[in-house]
């Protein structure tokens, strides 16, 4: 990620969080409920942050997951 405005550094932390969130929520209920908290929270901060949300935080997600911190599935 080379483009570190203050836009892209605030939804890397959203999808910070919020893979953290379904991973536990994957194993907490399964994954269809962790599918449907995901998308609910997405439909929440798109309101803040503005139409494709959606894909710019599961790019940051899968990037996250990826390149950062070892989380389990």
């Amino acid at each position: 990620m080379t483009d570190m405005s203050d836009r892209v550094q605030l939804e890397m932390a959203e999808a910070r969080v919020l893979l953290h969130s379904y991973f536990a929520a994957k194993r907490t209920y399964g994954k269809p409920q962790a599918d449907k908290f995901l998308a609910a929270q997405l439909v929440k901060l798109e309101k803040l942050y503005g139409k494709s949300l959606d894909v710019r935080i599961k790019q940051y997600m899968r990037h996250v997951k990826d390149t950062e911190t070892f989380y389990e599935e």
